[in-house]
């Protein structure tokens, strides 16, 4: 090894550290400081959707200048505009059983357009569409810890395989959770809360994802 590859690796190395402990430190003030409000006891319906990645993704674009694939690998960037700082998807969505049941748009956006990372909270908006009405929910999210073994392993210039589920809601309910803005449909008046999991199964340098994201529901009310 030279000197100069050796010094490239202690970066790296450097830079892991200072992620894991700036992620370390933001989740201990979060968990310090989280008010310990129950959720609504009204909450009884429960609906679940999910989406493979990367089979169900029909389109995936930001502004992002690395790190982060897009779908297809064509389609038109983010990035030199006022947008740079935004991610677009376009999915399909599945049932618990996997059963395709609609489409759902999920778009995003960051406190700047270097991308996600450890330590950083983004917007996030989601539209679930089925024949049987559609949601508009809204989180924000974060990298949760227990994920951040895959991503040091892609900035150490490794890809990642394993099975890590985790959360990313990290609001904006008190609890954690997302929250339900309304809907059409049979979720016409809809409100309540949601929790966005994603089962992580392997990341690579080139930005592919592999596993299932979740989005589950908690529904307040009794839908039509």
């Amino acid at each position: 090894m030279t000197v100069q590859s050796s010094d490239r690796l202690k970066t790296k190395k450097t830079l892991l550290f200072l992620l894991a402990g700036i992620a370390l430190g933001v989740a201990g003030m979060f968990w310090l400081n989280r008010p310990e409000t129950p959720l609504p006891i009204s909450q009884t319906n429960y609906v679940e959707f999910k989406l493979e990645m990367a089979e169900d993704i029909l389109s995936l674009t930001h502004g992002f200048s690395g790190g982060m694939m897009r779908v297809p690998q064509n389609v038109a960037g983010l990035e030199n505009s006022s947008l740079k700082n935004m991610l677009g998807l376009v999915a399909r969505i599945r049932n618990a059983d996997g059963e395709l049941v609609g489409l759902a748009s999920e778009l995003e956006i960051f406190p700047d357009d270097a991308g996600p990372r450890p330590g950083m909270d983004w917007k996030t908006h989601w539209t679930i569409t089925t024949p049987e009405g559609s949601l508009l929910i809204y989180e924000t999210e974060s990298i949760p810890l227990a994920h951040i073994p895959a991503f040091a392993s892609v900035i150490m210039g490794n890809d990642w395989t394993g099975s890590i589920a985790a959360n990313v809601s990290s609001g904006p309910h008190p609890s954690g959770r997302g929250v339900i803005v309304g809907g059409t449909g049979v979720y016409d008046g809809a409100s309540g809360t949601f929790i966005e999991r994603v089962e992580l199964r392997g990341l690579t340098t080139r930005g592919e994802m592999v596993g299932t994201m979740y989005l589950q529901i908690y529904l307040d009310r009794d839908e039509k």
